[in-house]
């Protein structure tokens, strides 16, 4: 992907630390989307939106849909600190390899309903007019152990947006899941052609 190559030739540290740069962590998260909800073999367009809103168009051949993009992430994580921290910690020392403890990938995994409740309440207290979609980018990743009581828990977790965007969708480790549309519960994952 393109914008890959600029975010390697940018680096990571400017990319979560740099001030102006969310349109391009929004275009990131609409590309994956994208691929995911209209399938690779299809010609689909994304347009990033400067304004209000919405954050990106996706178009294809017959539709132009219009969406919102949040990160839903742990509670209080400051990932451009961590991330620069740990990139002068291997800069200054060589590689560095630390210990991630599997009870970290259940404190980790306990903590996505709240990140997803979090990222559905923002945009919803936001009261876009009708016909926005919203795409929650979940970053939040436990391993798979815990994978299906996340999966289970997305509509609970972000139900407060179903009545504030026509769909929402989570966008979980390149996978889409479409999980309320027009207020009503979905809670799948998406076979690229947005059906369960």
């Amino acid at each position: 992907m393109y914008l890959e190559k600029i975010i390697d030739e940018i680096g990571v540290v400017v990319f979560f630390n740099q001030a102006g740069l969310a349109f391009l962590r929004d275009a990131w998260a609409a590309a994956k989307f994208a691929s995911k909800l209209k399938g690779e073999e299809k010609d689909c367009h994304i347009r990033l939106v400067s304004g209000e809103w919405p954050d990106f168009e996706i178009r294809d051949a017959d539709t132009i849909l219009a969406f919102e993009c949040v990160e839903a992430d742990i509670p209080g994580r400051r990932r451009g600190e961590e991330i620069r921290k740990e990139t002068e910690s291997a800069e200054s020392s060589g590689l560095i390899v630390e210990d991630d403890p599997v009870e970290d990938w259940v404190k980790r995994a306990d903590q996505v309903p709240l990140a997803l409740s979090i990222a559905a309440e923002k945009k919803a207290a936001k009261s876009y007019s009708s016909g926005a979609n919203l795409l929650i980018y979940l970053n939040i990743d436990e391993y798979g152990i815990r994978q299906n009581e996340i999966i289970s828990a997305m509509v609970r977790s972000t139900g407060a947006a179903r009545h504030s965007f026509t769909s929402v969708w989570v966008l979980w480790k390149s996978k889409v899941f479409c999980v309320w549309q027009d207020g009503q519960p979905r809670g799948g994952e998406s076979d690229g052609n947005g059906n369960q």
